[in-house]
């Protein structure tokens, strides 16, 4: 793996965010496609409010072309999974589409593209679904969507097997993968299990868009990377995903999933050959907001 922690701007970026805690979205741009998109990215927001908010103004502080939300939107409450569930719908349909469309009537050129996550109901898709036909969001899991004339952003919200209860965005990466230890004796779905691998899907999804002008918004990160350290050191990553990475090269991918991941490899970005690939992580439960601002350009800027 290349150390974009050491080279050109993106160190230097990597410096501030790093001083910074987290605390904000890096002020300077990462430069990497041929025609100008300027977009902010952020992942596993889990419900909190003050953060949406504070994306949405930092969004038009900064002026971007493009909101980017790498999955698990919804907050975790309520004592039975028939509550968890209902809370879910409600923060989706009473609080964060109301306030993305109240953006987007603000900033109408502004897209907004997102996921789920795996600590995200499934069942609660048609709400999703609902907020792009009334022109606030363009859910991207499993499609692939011009971001400009020249380039592509493309989502999948599948994770490989975690030892939680929540399997409904669960897959293996190879369909023979050897089970992480479970910490519960049941499984909770929300719908009926989808069959199939990442590896499968990634497949199909690469087919929608070619992947060198695509940029992926995948939950799940690429294993063995800077990306996905859990806190006792292990990595838990997608092997599926690296693969696909190693394999296609895409123009970038962005990630999620694993909170600690930054903070332990003390990077939140690494390089697959020429791709560079990024997961903000989470500071919770520090006040701080993770993010990155990127402003599309030349991808030779980057050494």
């Amino acid at each position: 793996m290349g150390d974009l922690a050491k080279q050109g701007s993106l160190g230097s970026e990597f410096k501030l965010l790093k001083a910074s805690m987290f605390s904000t979205c890096m002020s300077r741009p990462v430069h990497f496609l041929s025609k100008m998109t300027k977009l902010i990215y952020t992942a596993d927001l889990h419900g909190n409010e003050e953060f949406y908010r504070r994306l949405l103004k930092k969004a038009e502080e900064e002026k971007v072309d493009a909101i980017v939300i790498g999955g698990d939107l919804c907050p975790r409450i309520g004592e039975s999974i028939h509550q968890k569930i209902h809370n879910q719908r409600l923060f989706l349909e009473d609080f964060l589409f109301p306030l993305l469309g109240d953006f987007r009537k603000r900033n109408a050129k502004c897209e907004i593209y997102l996921i789920l996550g795996n600590d995200d109901f499934r069942i609660n898709m048609p709400a999703l679904e609902n907020a792009e036909k009334g022109n606030i969001v363009k859910s991207i899991h499993m499609k692939s969507e011009k971001l400009n004339e020249n380039t592509f952003i493309a989502g999948y919200s599948f994770v490989n097997p975690t030892p939680f209860r929540l399997k409904d965005w669960e897959k293996s990466d190879f369909g023979d993968d050897e089970m992480p230890r479970q910490l519960f004796n049941e499984e909770i779905r929300s719908i009926e299990k989808e069959r199939g691998t990442i590896k499968n899907d990634l497949e199909a999804l690469k087919n929608m868009s070619n992947p060198k002008n695509t940029a992926y918004i995948i939950h799940a990160p690429p294993f063995d990377t800077k990306l996905d350290i859990i806190t006792t050191g292990i990595h838990v990553g997608s092997k599926a995903v690296k693969e696909f990475i190693e394999k296609e090269q895409p123009l970038l991918a962005l990630h999620g999933h694993i909170h600690e991941s930054p903070k332990i490899s003390g990077s939140w970005n690494d390089k697959i050959g020429s791709t560079i690939c990024i997961n903000v992580g989470s500071s919770y439960p520090e006040d701080k907001l993770n993010c990155v601002i990127i402003d599309t350009g030349d991808l030779n800027n980057i050494n």
